[in-house]
């Protein structure tokens, strides 16, 4: 459905917000509806309804039904998806389709940021890691640099800038900044942190280590010992398939956060989304938590049961 939804037309929706006011206080009024279905004909992404609003006209008087004293306060922006990135990327003239993949693998294989119910997260690493270059690199740390650049290597092959002068013309400087961050800019370590339990196998104190794919226990006599553990987050709640073990979360190698059972090689339970603990009334499948635009909403992963969004 999602496919099919991806090859037809727009959906249209009409919207309308009326101002009214009463003794000095201000009233607001809007709705919606929708004046053409398009993909959403096949592929819905929650429940639609429509909010009718008569037709009115600036002096026309209302009587009040009803009233929301509902305060709205300011959302941050919220976090990329793959996809929100790469159309941030096409906005900013940064990069080319043959460099969109390459760039998003980088920053999740060197652990600069992790993929959270398909959101990207910056990690302790790559924070500390953005922090230097933007102080060291000021100039270079931004989307008009990159995209400035990227024009003029056009320009090149087309033989309009002399490419020696254009690579002159940025080394002469970085060359400068990089001298002075090699000199100025102090080896960071990582310092561990304990885990608050001991190795299984020679009883030293573990602690927590940063790897490739991200924070991992460790026995602090490595290298004389290489017992490692991976880090999970147990929800309490009980696996859907065995019964028995418990519900953890677990990160794949590329930093994306899934839900598997406490008892796995025995039990090979896995989903994406967070389950709730509850069977749907209809079909009897475990319920999954899914994150939305604004909030979160319950549904059947075989998409015959949803709840109401909640904030």
């Amino acid at each position: 459905s999602r496919f099919v939804a991806s090859q037809m037309t727009p959906e249209i929706i009409d919207t309308m917000n009326v101002n009214l006011q009463q003794n000095n206080v201000d009233f607001r009024a809007s709705g919606s509806k929708v004046k053409f279905a398009g993909f959403t004909k096949v592929y819905k992404r929650g429940k639609e309804k429509d909010n009718l609003l008569p037709e009115l006209k600036e002096g026309d008087s209302a009587q009040m039904v009803s009233d929301d004293p509902a305060q709205h306060f300011t959302q941050p922006p919220a976090r990329y998806t793959e996809a929100a990135l790469i159309k941030t990327l096409e906005e900013n003239g940064v990069g080319r389709p043959s460099t969109y993949a390459p760039t998003l693998d980088t920053i999740q294989r060197r652990y600069y940021v992790r993929l959270v119910s398909r959101h990207f997260e910056p990690t302790e690493l790559g924070e500390i890691v953005n922090t230097i270059i933007e102080k060291q690199f000021p100039d270079i740390v931004n989307a008009k640099f990159t995209a400035d650049v990227e024009d003029k290597l056009d320009q090149i092959e087309e033989g309009k800038q002399n490419w020696v002068r254009v690579v002159d013309s940025f080394y002469q400087p970085f060359s400068k900044e990089v001298s002075t961050a090699e000199s100025e800019v102090a080896k960071i370590e990582m310092k561990d942190e304990l885990a608050g339990m001991d190795c299984d196998i020679c009883g030293a104190p573990m602690v927590v280590k940063m790897g490739r794919y991200g924070k991992f226990y460790a026995c602090s006599r490595f290298p004389e010992c290489r017992n490692t553990k991976a880090i999970v987050k147990d929800t309490g709640i009980p696996c859907p398939k065995c019964g028995q073990g418990t519900v953890v979360e677990r990160k794949s190698k590329k930093n994306r956060v899934f839900y598997g059972c406490s008892r796995y090689p025995d039990c090979d339970f896995v989903s994406w989304d967070k389950p709730i603990g509850r069977n749907c009334p209809k079909d009897g499948h475990f319920l999954v938590e899914k994150k939305i635009k604004g909030g979160t909403q319950v549904v059947c992963p075989n998409g015959d049961y949803e709840e109401e969004p909640q904030k």
